[in-house]
């Protein structure tokens, strides 16, 4: 059996043991910039669920955030960047595509576009929060509320996470369901899973990750999302990665009249985890544009 999960969860406590201080800190990772006109290579789609910061990540990647920046914003629309990925004398020149997460005519405009046609991506990075989505609209905070409501559930911060993992996999399915099927994005080389906004759950990090990462052993025991993912790696020869990741500090608000979630990192430890993200970004662009051979790490 293949111990691609063993190294995915070896590579996953790594990082977490960076963060914490445990093991020596890895130097400047790959540094990203806003590029000019040229050649494009290396196309990557930043796909997720509406509110699971698709936009502040890539915002983060190219260092446009600072401490004291103000709240970030929701993106109804396709964002479309053309990056430059510098790593020593290196530089790779990269069209980033970050589709919007809301069901809308231009989500699926922006699928059809950037995931269908003859220059679909090589890379998806795929932004997962753990639940902690954020609702950007209050009709649909009382959505919510309604649905838990008639359910008989409590209001409380875990059945709204309960509710937002449902879409997240849902929205998984459908994307790994269309790439096995090769409807979407033909070319794809490489995935990696971002589980963004961890700060804001470092002390739950272990079932962060074990509910993202397929389970060494059987699959019986596996959440939805992690049987997903063992059937892309089991039908397809992608190279895939699943990594804690922060983009900045934040606090976060599950609902209105719930209480509020803060950050349990600092500054330093987020950039750690942004370095180390943008190492594993750098790594499978790196090997695509040298013709690395394609498949798991």
């Amino acid at each position: 059996m293949s111990d691609i999960w063993d190294n995915v969860r070896s590579q996953w406590e790594s990082i977490r043991h960076a963060v914490e201080g445990d093991s020596p800190r890895t130097g400047a990772g790959a540094a990203f910039s806003r590029g000019g006109i040229g050649l494009s290579v290396n196309p990557v789609a930043i796909t997720g669920e509406p509110g699971a910061g698709k936009t502040v990540l890539y915002d983060a990647l190219i260092q446009a955030i600072r401490s004291g920046d103000g709240d970030s914003s929701r993106s109804p629309s396709v964002e479309k960047h053309t990056t430059v990925l510098r790593s020593g004398g290196r530089r790779t020149r990269s069209v980033v595509t970050v589709i919007p997460g809301q069901v809308s005519a231009q989500r699926e405009q922006a699928l059809t576009d950037t995931m269908r046609g003859a220059a679909s991506p090589h890379g998806i990075v795929h932004v997962t929060c753990w639940g902690h989505n954020r609702i950007w609209q209050r009709g649909t905070q009382r959505d919510v509320r309604e649905v838990l409501g008639t359910q008989g559930q409590t209001v409380d911060r875990e059945a709204v996470r309960a509710w937002h993992l449902h879409k997240e996999v849902v929205d998984f399915r459908n994307l790994v369901d269309q790439i096995i099927d090769r409807q979407l994005a033909k070319r794809l080389r490489w995935m990696i899973i971002a589980v963004s906004k961890s700060d804001l759950y470092w002390d739950r990090l272990d079932e962060a990750r074990d509910y993202y990462i397929p389970d060494t052993g059987s699959a019986g025991t596996e959440s939805p999302f992690g049987i997903l993912l063992r059937d892309l790696e089991n039908e397809t020869a992608l190279r895939l990665s699943v990594v804690p990741m922060a983009s900045r500090l934040i606090r976060h608000k599950f609902l209105h009249g719930l209480p509020e979630q803060t950050s349990q990192l600092d500054d330093s430890q987020i950039g750690t985890l942004r370095t180390h993200f943008s190492q594993q970004l750098q790594e499978f662009m790196v090997s695509e544009r040298l013709g690395g051979r394609h498949g798991s790490p």
